[in-house]
Protein backbone atom coordinates (compact mmCIF):
# COMPACT_ATOMS: atom_id res chain seq x y z
CA UNK A 1 0.00 0.00 0.00
CA UNK A 2 1.63 3.14 -0.89
CA UNK A 3 2.04 5.90 1.33
CA UNK A 4 -0.79 8.69 0.93
CA UNK A 5 1.67 11.84 0.77
CA UNK A 6 -0.11 15.36 0.17
CA UNK A 7 0.97 16.97 -3.11
CA UNK A 8 1.09 20.40 -0.91
CA UNK A 9 3.70 18.98 1.06
CA UNK A 10 5.76 17.81 -1.39
CA UNK A 11 5.32 21.01 -3.27
CA UNK A 12 6.78 22.73 0.33
CA UNK A 13 10.05 20.90 0.23
CA UNK A 14 11.18 21.49 -3.02
CA UNK A 15 10.82 24.98 -2.32
CA UNK A 16 12.53 24.46 0.71
CA UNK A 17 15.75 22.77 -0.75
CA UNK A 18 15.79 25.41 -3.84
CA UNK A 19 15.95 28.41 -1.47
CA UNK A 20 18.92 26.37 0.83
CA UNK A 21 20.49 26.15 -2.99
CA UNK A 22 20.28 29.26 -4.04
CA UNK A 23 21.68 30.91 -0.72
CA UNK A 24 24.64 28.87 -1.17
CA UNK A 25 25.32 29.61 -4.24
CA UNK A 26 25.04 33.53 -3.75
CA UNK A 27 26.83 33.36 -0.31
CA UNK A 28 28.89 36.95 0.03
CA UNK A 29 32.07 37.47 2.20
CA UNK A 30 30.91 39.02 5.52
CA UNK A 31 32.41 42.35 6.22
CA UNK A 32 35.82 42.84 8.53
CA UNK A 33 35.34 43.02 11.77
CA UNK A 34 36.23 46.47 13.43
CA UNK A 35 40.03 47.04 13.49
CA UNK A 36 41.21 44.16 11.09
CA UNK A 37 43.11 45.49 8.78
CA UNK A 38 41.75 45.77 5.42
CA UNK A 39 44.39 45.28 2.38
CA UNK A 40 43.83 47.21 -0.75
CA UNK A 41 45.45 45.68 -3.61
CA UNK A 42 45.44 49.53 -5.63
CA UNK A 43 47.40 50.99 -2.32
CA UNK A 44 49.94 47.62 -2.19
CA UNK A 45 51.16 48.38 -5.53
CA UNK A 46 52.08 51.54 -4.35
CA UNK A 47 54.99 50.40 -1.96
CA UNK A 48 58.23 50.75 -2.65
CA UNK A 49 60.73 47.45 -3.92
CA UNK A 50 62.72 46.19 -1.59
CA UNK A 51 66.40 45.99 -1.60
CA UNK A 52 66.29 42.74 -2.44
CA UNK A 53 62.94 40.96 -3.17
CA UNK A 54 62.41 37.85 -2.18
CA UNK A 55 62.26 34.56 -4.53
CA UNK A 56 59.17 32.98 -5.78
CA UNK A 57 59.76 30.10 -3.01
CA UNK A 58 61.04 31.89 -0.20
CA UNK A 59 58.20 34.73 -0.34
CA UNK A 60 57.76 35.94 3.51
CA UNK A 61 54.69 34.88 5.52
CA UNK A 62 51.85 37.08 6.77
CA UNK A 63 53.00 39.52 9.44
CA UNK A 64 56.80 39.07 8.28
CA UNK A 65 59.80 41.12 8.90
CA UNK A 66 62.09 41.33 5.43
CA UNK A 67 65.63 42.07 6.30
CA UNK A 68 67.17 43.89 3.82
CA UNK A 69 71.02 44.42 2.87
CA UNK A 70 73.00 46.86 4.45
CA UNK A 71 74.80 48.57 1.12
CA UNK A 72 78.07 48.93 2.08
CA UNK A 73 80.10 52.10 2.43
CA UNK A 74 82.41 53.03 -0.98
CA UNK A 75 86.29 52.84 -0.63
CA UNK A 76 88.34 55.80 0.89
CA UNK A 77 89.66 57.80 -2.61
CA UNK A 78 93.09 56.42 -3.96
CA UNK A 79 95.68 58.96 -2.15
CA UNK A 80 97.09 61.39 -4.37
CA UNK A 81 100.75 61.17 -5.15
CA UNK A 82 102.33 63.21 -3.03
CA UNK A 83 99.73 63.74 -0.28
CA UNK A 84 101.69 61.96 2.24
CA UNK A 85 104.91 63.93 1.93
CA UNK A 86 106.65 65.40 4.88
CA UNK A 87 107.56 68.91 5.06
CA UNK A 88 111.21 68.42 4.50
CA UNK A 89 110.14 66.75 1.28
CA UNK A 90 107.39 69.49 0.29
CA UNK A 91 110.21 72.17 0.73
CA UNK A 92 113.09 70.72 -0.12
CA UNK A 93 114.90 74.06 -0.33
CA UNK A 94 113.85 74.80 3.64
CA UNK A 95 116.98 75.57 5.32
CA UNK A 96 117.52 72.71 8.14
CA UNK A 97 119.01 74.89 10.82
CA UNK A 98 120.91 72.97 13.86
CA UNK A 99 119.76 73.59 17.39
CA UNK A 100 121.92 76.96 19.21
CA UNK A 101 123.58 73.68 21.69
CA UNK A 102 124.72 72.61 18.24
CA UNK A 103 125.69 76.07 16.69
CA UNK A 104 127.29 77.32 19.96
CA UNK A 105 129.68 74.12 20.17
CA UNK A 106 133.64 75.03 20.06
CA UNK A 107 135.18 75.51 17.08
CA UNK A 108 131.56 75.63 15.63
CA UNK A 109 130.48 79.34 17.28
CA UNK A 110 127.39 81.67 15.58
CA UNK A 111 128.67 85.03 15.43
CA UNK A 112 127.72 88.04 14.08
CA UNK A 113 129.12 91.72 14.15
CA UNK A 114 128.25 94.73 12.39
CA UNK A 115 130.50 97.84 12.81
CA UNK A 116 130.26 101.69 11.27
CA UNK A 117 131.95 104.14 13.11
CA UNK A 118 132.63 108.48 12.03
CA UNK A 119 133.48 111.55 13.66
CA UNK A 120 130.14 111.73 14.65
CA UNK A 121 128.52 108.28 15.01
CA UNK A 122 129.20 104.92 16.62
CA UNK A 123 127.05 101.65 16.07
CA UNK A 124 128.48 98.13 16.78
CA UNK A 125 125.94 95.45 16.63
CA UNK A 126 127.52 91.88 17.80
CA UNK A 127 125.81 88.59 18.14
CA UNK A 128 127.83 86.54 20.62
CA UNK A 129 126.86 82.90 22.61
CA UNK A 130 123.57 83.88 22.32
CA UNK A 131 123.53 87.55 23.38
CA UNK A 132 122.91 90.33 21.23
CA UNK A 133 124.83 93.49 21.87
CA UNK A 134 124.11 96.99 21.07
CA UNK A 135 126.69 99.68 21.12
CA UNK A 136 126.19 103.22 19.94
CA UNK A 137 126.82 106.91 20.64
CA UNK A 138 123.97 109.54 21.38
CA UNK A 139 124.78 113.45 21.14
CA UNK A 140 122.58 114.03 23.68
CA UNK A 141 124.37 117.63 23.81
CA UNK A 142 124.95 118.43 20.65
CA UNK A 143 128.57 118.19 20.81
CA UNK A 144 128.77 117.00 17.11
CA UNK A 145 126.55 119.74 15.55
CA UNK A 146 129.63 121.95 14.80
CA UNK A 147 132.58 119.59 15.02
CA UNK A 148 135.23 119.84 12.06
CA UNK A 149 137.96 117.43 12.93
CA UNK A 150 138.84 114.44 11.65
CA UNK A 151 139.27 112.86 14.95
CA UNK A 152 135.76 111.34 16.36
CA UNK A 153 133.36 114.08 18.59
CA UNK A 154 133.08 110.94 20.97
CA UNK A 155 134.68 109.47 23.58
CA UNK A 156 134.95 105.74 24.69
CA UNK A 157 132.70 106.79 27.89
CA UNK A 158 130.49 108.19 26.06
CA UNK A 159 129.37 105.02 24.48
CA UNK A 160 126.05 103.06 25.54
CA UNK A 161 125.65 99.55 25.46
CA UNK A 162 122.23 97.15 25.97
CA UNK A 163 122.12 93.47 25.55
CA UNK A 164 119.46 90.85 25.49
CA UNK A 165 119.97 87.02 24.97
CA UNK A 166 117.45 86.15 22.04
CA UNK A 167 115.09 83.28 21.81
CA UNK A 168 115.82 80.08 19.72
CA UNK A 169 113.25 80.93 16.85
CA UNK A 170 115.58 84.81 16.88
CA UNK A 171 118.29 82.82 16.62
CA UNK A 172 117.46 80.60 14.06
CA UNK A 173 116.02 83.29 11.80
CA UNK A 174 119.40 85.55 11.61
CA UNK A 175 120.98 81.64 10.85
CA UNK A 176 118.82 81.87 8.16
CA UNK A 177 119.32 85.01 6.87
CA UNK A 178 122.57 84.31 6.68
CA UNK A 179 122.10 81.02 4.95
CA UNK A 180 119.79 82.58 2.25
CA UNK A 181 121.65 86.00 1.98
CA UNK A 182 124.61 84.87 0.32
CA UNK A 183 127.23 87.04 2.56
CA UNK A 184 129.58 83.57 2.20
CA UNK A 185 129.55 83.46 -1.07
CA UNK A 186 130.31 87.27 -1.71
CA UNK A 187 134.07 86.67 -3.38
CA UNK A 188 135.79 90.15 -2.72
CA UNK A 189 136.68 91.39 0.97
CA UNK A 190 135.85 95.08 0.51
CA UNK A 191 133.23 96.45 -2.03
CA UNK A 192 132.51 100.40 -2.87
CA UNK A 193 134.96 101.27 -5.28
CA UNK A 194 137.51 103.52 -3.03
CA UNK A 195 140.48 104.48 -4.60
CA UNK A 196 144.02 104.09 -3.33
CA UNK A 197 144.09 107.10 -0.21
CA UNK A 198 140.74 108.14 -1.12
CA UNK A 199 138.50 108.87 2.09
CA UNK A 200 135.30 107.10 3.09
CA UNK A 201 133.46 105.66 6.04
CA UNK A 202 133.96 101.81 6.55
CA UNK A 203 130.97 99.65 7.49
CA UNK A 204 132.51 96.01 8.27
CA UNK A 205 130.70 92.80 8.30
CA UNK A 206 132.34 89.56 10.26
CA UNK A 207 130.26 86.36 9.94
CA UNK A 208 131.08 82.95 11.91
CA UNK A 209 129.12 80.18 11.42
CA UNK A 210 129.29 76.46 10.68
CA UNK A 211 133.00 76.63 10.97
CA UNK A 212 133.79 79.28 8.61
CA UNK A 213 134.57 82.81 9.29
CA UNK A 214 134.13 85.50 6.46
CA UNK A 215 134.31 89.51 6.96
CA UNK A 216 133.61 92.07 4.10
CA UNK A 217 133.81 95.56 4.76
CA UNK A 218 131.72 98.35 2.53
CA UNK A 219 133.35 101.83 1.71
CA UNK A 220 131.06 104.33 1.89
CA UNK A 221 131.39 107.83 -0.29
CA UNK A 222 129.95 110.20 -2.21
CA UNK A 223 129.42 108.02 -5.67
CA UNK A 224 130.75 104.88 -4.00
CA UNK A 225 129.12 101.38 -5.70
CA UNK A 226 125.60 99.80 -4.76
CA UNK A 227 126.35 97.67 -1.60
CA UNK A 228 125.96 94.14 -2.31
CA UNK A 229 122.36 92.87 -1.49
CA UNK A 230 123.96 90.03 0.70
CA UNK A 231 125.67 92.64 2.70
CA UNK A 232 122.69 94.77 3.35
CA UNK A 233 120.35 92.25 3.82
CA UNK A 234 122.19 90.87 7.01
CA UNK A 235 123.30 94.39 7.85
CA UNK A 236 119.26 95.43 8.06
CA UNK A 237 118.25 91.98 10.21
CA UNK A 238 121.04 92.64 12.76
CA UNK A 239 119.93 96.57 12.92
CA UNK A 240 116.09 95.99 13.22
CA UNK A 241 116.75 93.65 15.83
CA UNK A 242 119.11 96.25 17.93
CA UNK A 243 116.11 98.56 17.39
CA UNK A 244 113.48 96.13 19.36
CA UNK A 245 116.31 95.90 22.29
CA UNK A 246 114.47 97.64 25.43
CA UNK A 247 116.66 100.77 26.09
Amino acid sequence: MKPNIPVRAICCLLLGLSAVWLTACEKRPSAPAEGEKVVIPEADALKPTPAIPPSADSAPADNATVTTQAIAPAPPPAAQPGANMSASEEQPHKLKIPPFAQQAATGNAFRLRFLATGESFYTEIKLENGILSYTYFEDTDNRCAQWLQSAPCWRDSDLKTISMALKDEDLDNLYSVVKDSGVLKLSREAYGGARQGQRYYAQRLEVGIDGKRKTVVYQHFPGAAQKPEAFARLETALVEYARDLPH
